[in-house]
């Protein structure tokens, strides 16, 4: 296997990149300075060494300190503590923090449950949101915001189910966004205006 199909097929295992678009990747590589390259190659090398994932709420962050476990906006007091808002990636945490529609917790669970896969909840991490819910007393809401599609919804659905005992126990609120999202849209490609609204319609 020569060099650039090689490079190729590491650009194909990214989301989104199939072999053509992989090819393209490699050839507009291949068209670029050594200094560029260099720093590609750094910048790669590095994402790993200081790349952490945040223990609270799994969102990844850069940090140099070995101790350092949270990021920023977990530890940002300024934060509405009684509030976490559930999303499926962390493109779409970033999405809700830019359009300003919301300042409170968050919590990435790492996708969905596919429909065709009975062991789709083992690969996310509703177990993870249980231990954080059972923990923090001070989190009187839940908001769901994920995608409007069957996977997002069933997916709520059992989100709503297992949290049932706090609902009970501490009179826990569980919302969803509105459906100011119609259906298939991506949280991802949402426009700031369709999540505000979304967000303060919620039920």
């Amino acid at each position: 296997m020569s060099l650039i199909e090689n490079l190729s097929l590491f650009f194909e295992r990214l989301p989104g990149i199939g072999p053509r678009q992989a090819k393209r990747c490699v050839f507009a590589l291949l068209e670029k300075d050594e200094a560029f390259i260099q720093n590609f190659s750094n910048s790669i090398l590095k994402l790993k060494a200081n790349i952490k994932r945040c223990a609270l709420c799994f969102y990844t962050f850069e940090s140099i300190e070995t101790r350092e476990n949270e990021c920023q906006m977990c530890k940002n007091i300024n934060k509405d503590q009684n509030l976490i808002m559930v999303v499926q990636k962390e493109i779409d945490l970033e999405n809700i923090e830019k359009s300003k529609c919301y300042n409170g917790k968050y919590f990435v669970l790492g996708g969905s449950i596919s429909l065709l896969d009975k062991e789709g909840v083992k690969k996310i991490r509703m177990k993870e949101l249980f231990e954080r819910i059972k923990n923090d007393i001070k989190i009187t809401e839940i908001i769901i915001a994920l995608n409007a599609d069957k996977e997002g919804e069933a997916t709520s659905l059992y989100i709503k189910r297992i949290m049932e005992p706090f609902e009970k126990q501490r009179n826990l609120k569980i919302t969803g966004f509105a459906r100011g999202l119609s259906s298939g849209t991506e949280i991802e490609y949402s426009d700031k205006d369709t999540l505000q609204n979304a967000f303060i319609n919620r039920k």
